[in-house]
This record gives structure tokens, C-alpha cells and sequence, in this order.
């Protein structure tokens, strides 16, 4: 697969937004067209992420492993998010002005979607993602995918699409694919006018990108969030997030005035990973049987492991308030070790757990800075008047320091089972691994559901 979209020149030197924008922008609203996202809304989504993006990339910097690959992969999960900067436009986006109207490129896109339509929304997203150059394994670590899945949906849609069944050959065809979308769109697309939207919108935004309270120390969607966990009835954060569903306005106000909204989003980001590399160590510890060897490849956990390195990396220097934040340092390790090793080894199950244990601890440090940010001045400090989120925290925080000692044990058993231990002795490296699933889960999507609660007028 190249690493640069078609259309796309191969940056030299630091990546300028600018650059950025006239070589992507294009391939961008190509790839919503290829998730089946019509014209119109493509092109407002893919300016929408492109705005959030102009306005993070500057506070970022290029120092924070922020690629050409590894934006455009955020974008794309941005503008798949359906919530870019801005709401429903009222006029046509400059980027595409009267082009919306323009029967060939509607002839000429639709000619080229039709081998698609077949595909379900998955393999479409799937197709997408790989073109924004994510290799399977990160394809994988974006949709919340295992890696057979992964695999077969690329084969499918493959020879739908007439490849042949050689991965080089799949890949010439959906770079195929995105190179006749882009050309039918480069006639009316007006890329100057879109990038003086885009950087105009960025420079004028003046309310937070979240929907209430100051702004998050970490860019919105700093990393996919798998919304596979239903629970019948909700606990803790979640529990939370439901009783503030039903409350009246008066009671919003007040639980706005006391929410901690950056410690939250870094304790909602750390549970994000967290549930990222419960999955890892999953498919890591299945590929060990002789059966499910090629289910997760060492090509497909380093690419894995790099998606969330590269995550990790951006979202680093927005986390200033926690200081031990290990994570990034760890997730390089496990991306490393995974160049030698494969991802059942002992060795890579070590690097592993240390990311658990790092992003234990880290959960551990924003959770206790969100508890003390809620005794701001002139907030009674007093347990009855802290209310439903203090105590939900307080049991976070619990489940927190059990899931370290557990994690500690395994890492223990590990050790004494590698030195002192018979060989063919197991050790079961998924153990408690849906109890701390729920943790994060109750974490991630109960932050979600109570910001959004919050923002009801």
C-alpha cells in the first residue's frame, strides 16, 4: 500500500498544514464517498475534521509523531465521526461551490460506486481505513476488529473487486479505486477557496470543541472508541450518566458547575487505551495456540502497537496536570519488541502487561486529580454535597488500585513461571481481563454519555 494518498506528494521537511490540507482533501472526501456518505455531506464532513484538525496540528506540533500517515488516519476518524467543528451548513462549502450540481462528476462517481454497492458498512469502512495507508493491524486497532476479521473483509471486497488474490494486487486496486474518485472530483474541487474556509473556521472558533466547559487537554477523539459493551444495568460512571438523562435543567446547571472536564477527558482516554490493549493482549495470547498462529501476526501486533503509540504520542503533551505519564514510553516498547518477537512470546506478553500496569497507574493519577478538582473554591467539600459522581470516581478508583494489585500478580506469575517452573507450564494472560474490560468500559462510555447529558440545554 503507498504511504501517501493518491493525489498526495511525499512531504519534505516539516509538514505544513497547508500542504497538508491541498494534498488530502481531495483523497478525504473520496473516502467518505467510498463509506457511502453523499457529496454534499462528504465534502462538509471532510471540511468539518479538517478545521478540528488545523486547530489541534498547530498546538501539537510535528514533534509529537504526528505523520502525514497518522493525521490522515485521524481525519478520516474524525469525519466518520459525523462531528466535525461546525453544524449543518445553510450554503454550499467553497471547497465544492457549484460542483454539486455538475452532472459528469455525478456520472463519473457514480460509475466508479457501483462495484461497491454491495458491500455492507463494515467492509466499506474497512476499504477506507486501508487506504488512508493503515496497514491490517491498524486497521484492526481503529475499527475495534480482530485480525481474521480484518483479513477476510480485505479479501472479500478484494475480489468484489476483481483483484487478484495476492495482497499487492488488492492493494494496486483500491489505490485504483480512490485514483478514479479523485479524479473525477479534482474538476470541481476548488481547493484554495476550501483551505481559506478551513483556516478562517479554525482561527474563529470561539467556544471549546466539547459542548460545555473548558476545552479538554486532549484533541476530541484522541483515540477509537469500541462501542461494543452493553451492560443490562448500568454502574458507576454509566449509572451516573443515566440518572443525569432524566434530571431537569436546574439540576444540569449545577452538576456543570462542579464536572471536571479535562480530568474526565484524560480519564476517559486512558480507559480508551486501556480497553485497546486488553485487546491486544487477547489476540496476542489466542495466537499462541497452534491453530490460531496466523490469526495475529507480529506484522499485524506491531502495526496494532504503533496505531496506539501514535495516539499515545499526540495526546502526551496535552496531559500536563498528570505528570507519570508512562504510557507513550511503554507503547514504544511493546511496538519495538514486536520487531524480533512474536506477540505470544514471553517476552512481548512482559511489554504488554507494563502498558496495563502504565495505564493503571495513569487512570489512578486522573482520577484522583478529577476527585480533587471537584473541591474547587466555594464548592462545599463535604462527602453528601460531592453527590453521584464523587462516589463513582471513589469506587473507579478502587477498582483502580485492585486492578493494579491483579496486574502486578500476573506479571509475578510470569516471572516465576519463566525461571523456576517446568516448561510448558501456562500462565492465562487474559485472566480478569472482563472484569477490567467492564472497568473501562463503565469509564469510557460513562464519561461520553454524561458530557452529552450535560450539553442538554
Amino acid at each position: 500500500m503507498h504511504t501517501e494518498p493518491v493525489g498526495a506528494k511525499p512531504s519534505e521537511g516539516g509538514l505544513g498544514f497547508e500542504d497538508f490540507y491541498r494534498a488530502h482533501a481531495a483523497p478525504l472526501v473520496a473516502l467518505l464517498l467510498l463509506r457511502g456518505t453523499g457529496l454534499v455531506d462528504a465534502v462538509r464532513l471532510a471540511q468539518d475534521a479538517m478545521t478540528v484538525a488545523h486547530r489541534w496540528t498547530g498546538r501539537l506540533g510535528t514533534s509529537t509523531g504526528v505523520d502525514a500517515q497518522g493525521l490522515r488516519a485521524w481525519t478520516l476518524r474524525l469525519a466518520a465521526a459525523g462531528q466535525g467543528a461546525g453544524g449543518v451548513a445553510t450554503a454550499p462549502d467553497p471547497l465544492l461551490g457549484a460542483g454539486a450540481d455538475s452532472p459528469p462528476l455525478h456520472a463519473r462517481t457514480a460509475a466508479v460506486l457501483t462495484p461497491l454497492h454491495e458491500l455492507n458498512e463494515r467492509q466499506r469502512n474497512v476499504l477506507a481505513h486501508r487506504l488512508t495507508g493503515c496497514p491490517p493491524g491498524a486497521v484492526g486497532y481503529e475499527l475495534g476488529l480482530s485480525m481474521p476479521k480484518v483479513h477476510r473483509t480485505l479479501h472479500h471486497v478484494g475480489r468484489l473487486l476483481g483483484a487478484g488474490d495476492e495482497a499487492g494486487d488488492r492493494d494496486d486496486r483500491f489505490v485504483g479505486l480512490l485514483a478514479e474518485l479523485v479524479a473525477a472530483l479534482d474538476p470541481v474541487l476548488d481547493l484554495k477557496a476550501g483551505f481559506d474556509r478551513v483556516s478562517d473556521a479554525s482561527r474563529q472558533l470561539p467556544t471549546p470543541l466539547q459542548d460545555f466547559g473548558p476545552q479538554p487537554p486532549v484533541p476530541p477523539y484522541g483515540a477509537p472508541l469500541l462501542h461494543t459493551f452493553a451492560e443490562p444495568v448500568p454502574s458507576g460512571v454509566r449509572a451516573y450518566a443515566a440518572d443525569l438523562a432524566v434530571r431537569d435543567a436546574p439540576y444540569l446547571v449545577a452538576e456543570r458547575d462542579r464536572f471536571p472536564v479535562a480530568e474526565l477527558a484524560a480519564v476517559r482516554l486512558g480507559a480508551v487505551f486501556a480497553l485497546q490493549v486488553e485487546r491486544f493482549r487477547r489476540e496476542s495470547e489466542r495466537s499462541g495456540f497452534r491453530t490460531n498462529r496466523d490469526d495475529f501476526t507480529a506484522q499485524d501486533a506491531q502495526a496494532f502497537a504503533l496505531a496506539l503509540t501514535r495516539d499515545a504520542l499526540r495526546a502526551a503533551p496535552m496531559f500536563d496536570a498528570v505528570q507519570n505519564l508512562d504510557v507513550p514510553r511503554r507503547a514504544g516498547f511493546l511496538a519495538q519488541g514486536l520487531a524480533q518477537d512474536d506477540p505470544y512470546t514471553i517476552e512481548v506478553s512482559y511489554d504488554s502487561i507494563e502498558l496495563s500496569l502504565a495505564l493503571a497507574r495513569f487512570r489512578r493519577s486522573a482520577l484522583g486529580l478529577a476527585l480533587r478538582a471537584m473541591h474547587r473554591p466555594g464548592v462545599d467539600t463535604g462527602h453528601e454535597a460531592q453527590g453521584p459522581l464523587a462516589d463513582a470516581l471513589r469506587n473507579s478508583l478502587f477498582d483502580t488500585h485492585r486492578m493494579l494489585h491483579q496486574l502486578d500478580a500476573l506479571n509475578s506469575d510470569l516471572s516465576r513461571a519463566e525461571s523456576t517452573l517446568p516448561d510448558g507450564y501456562y500462565v492465562d494472560m487474559t485472566r480478569d481481563f472482563d472484569l477490567h474490560q467492564a472497568f473501562h468500559a463503565d469509564l469510557a462510555l460513562g464519561v461520553d454519555a454524561a458530557r452529552e447529558a450535560l450539553a442538554r440545554p
